[in-house]
């Protein structure tokens, strides 16, 4: 009998060792399952994420991980002690009614427009409803459920660990170049006597906003003037809708409907109608037709990795993208900053909703920012220099987050600006790229191209917090696809109109012939 009871005796400290560490387990699964949103887009390989980053992954996955394992340990702590007490049947009760809609409503960004806040509250009713039924009146079935609850729990871990795996995974991914400097900026250079060519990309630059239905109170002087010795293109048919397909189609002057960014950064795609998987680098684009034709090239862009891509056939390359990642992180903060911030937000979102979404705003127009006045910085620098003959621009506005106030004529560091605001902003950057190239002798040879890769998506903005009463009336409840387009041709001083329905791929042919020499045909 003494034996029997000493073996009773120690078995049940071996048992609550085991009820500890798969409660622990489960802890971590369903911190996991409740942060996925933080991360997800670093999962498979996190190629998207790679893509449009400068630097490398470690701070951000680093505080991935660690906000992954303190929610787990504080979600353990919490329920550990409670496991032995009266009360802990009811905690059960409140975690079974409140996690599953509340997973749901953290996961609303994987559904399109406004489905789950039209849905959740009807859900969250039903469910509550079917919970507590089982727990008064079916109190087998509830357990049933439970048992459910404690099995989903252990596959949550194994996604958890999955899930870590491939973060680690990411850590080791080592980011291309950010800067690329040309010989011919390493040193003074005698003026340049060349033809040039200037291609300015500004994203997400709306015709239809711009000149055909501009709001009465916007003011956009220097494309007016731009507008006024160049020929504007009032039907221009887009290449798309992203940015990261329809840069490399004007590029190389094919359609790409779709992409691959592999792990050690090489970049394939997929061109419409063309079997297979194509790599692409600055050979395969303008790039490599200019340095043919011996016109210096050099890029300064947002977004996509243009030091990387094509970095061979450019002389100067500089790239730059400071936008969040998901979960109120950005890659040049520090690492607890990056820790602290999605767990802080978490608790926002339960007290204020509301608030929660204008602080992502918020931080996003903070970082956009960032971004702006340092492309800006760079992109000023090399015009100055004057010493490129072939030189593309791409700049991150009008794209949101609005980062302009028109009311105050300055940057704003808050969420409270519209589409409107942007375009003055792209209108006062136009207005300093134009002086420095106004200013060089070479203005009379130069090939000035300005347009958007694509049109202002209201489609993608208007439910989001950063949308505006000004941004709805400027939209009409609409989407023009259109994107705007004016060419410059050197020597210009009168403006001309083209209205047929024009390709934006054509801009590919009008920088081939420039290049050429040859006599440009639209």
């Amino acid at each position: 009998m003494s034996v029997r009871t000493g073996q009773i005796v120690e078995i049940r400290p071996r048992r609550r060792k085991r009820d500890l560490a798969k409660k622990l387990c489960q802890s971590i699964g369903l911190a996991a399952i409740l942060l996925v949103m933080n991360y997800g887009d670093l999962l498979g390989g996190g190629s998207d994420v790679r893509m449009h980053v400068p630097y490398g992954l470690t701070g951000i996955c680093l505080a991935q991980l660690a906000d992954i394992l303190l929610l787990g340990l504080l979600i353990f702590a919490v329920l550990a002690p409670l496991e032995r007490t009266r009360v802990y049947p009811f905690v059960r009760l409140l975690l079974a009614i409140s996690m599953p809609p509340y997973i749901l409503w953290r996961a609303q960004e994987l559904f399109p427009g406004d489905v789950v806040e039209n849905l959740l509250p009807s859900f969250a009713v039903v469910w509550t409803a079917v919970v507590l039924l089982l727990f008064f009146r079916f109190k087998l079935s509830y357990r049933r459920l439970v048992r459910l609850g404690e099995a989903i729990g252990v596959f949550l871990f194994v996604f958890a660990l999955s899930s870590i795996a491939q973060i680690l995974f990411v850590m080791l991914w080592k980011p291309g170049p950010q800067q690329l400097h040309a010989a011919w900026e390493t040193a003074p250079q005698p003026p340049r006597r060349h033809p040039r060519i200037v291609w300015i990309v500004f994203d997400e630059l709306s015709y239809d906003q711009l000149f055909e239905h501009r709001a009465h109170d916007l003011a956009l002087p220097n494309f007016d003037a731009l507008r006024s010795q160049s020929t504007l293109f009032t039907d221009v048919q887009p290449a798309g809708l992203k940015t990261v397909k329809i840069i490399p189609s004007l590029l190389t002057g094919r359609e790409v409907d779709d992409f691959r960014f592999g792990f050690h950064n090489q970049f394939k795609v997929h061109y419409a109608g063309v079997h297979g998987w194509h790599p692409v680098d600055g050979q395969q684009t303008v790039f490599a037709d200019a340095e043919q034709q011996g016109w210096r090239t050099a890029a300064v862009g947002w977004y996509n990795p243009y030091c990387t891509l094509y970095g061979d056939a450019l002389d100067s390359c500089y790239f730059q993208n400071l936008d969040r990642i998901d979960g109120l992180m950005s890659q040049r903060d520090a690492l607890w900053r990056n820790t602290l911030s999605p767990l802080q937000q978490m608790v926002r979102e339960i007290k204020a909703p509301a608030r929660a979404g204008r602080d992502i705003c918020t931080y996003d127009v903070r970082q956009r920012y960032k971004t702006h006045i340092d492309l800006q910085s760079h992109t000023l620098q090399l015009l100055q220099a004057d010493q490129a003959d072939f030189i593309f621009l791409h700049m991150a506005v009008p794209h949101s987050p609005n980062i302009w106030s028109r009311i105050h004529d300055d940057y704003t560091q808050f969420c409270d600006s519209s589409y409107l605001d942007n375009l003055a902003l792209a209108d006062h950057m136009l207005g300093a790229m134009l002086a420095e190239l106004q200013a060089s002798p070479r203005w009379q040879d130069t090939t000035l191209i300005v347009e958007g890769d694509h049109s202002w998506r209201t489609f993608l903005w208007d439910w989001l917090p950063a949308w505006t009463d000004e941004d709805d009336a400027a939209s009409h409840g609409d989407f023009d696809p259109r994107p705007a387009l004016l060419i410059h041709q050197p020597g210009q001083t009168q403006p001309a109109t083209d209205s047929t329905a024009w390709p934006l791929l054509n801009v590919h042919s009008v920088v081939e012939q420039t290049l050429r020499g040859q006599p440009v045909s639209y």
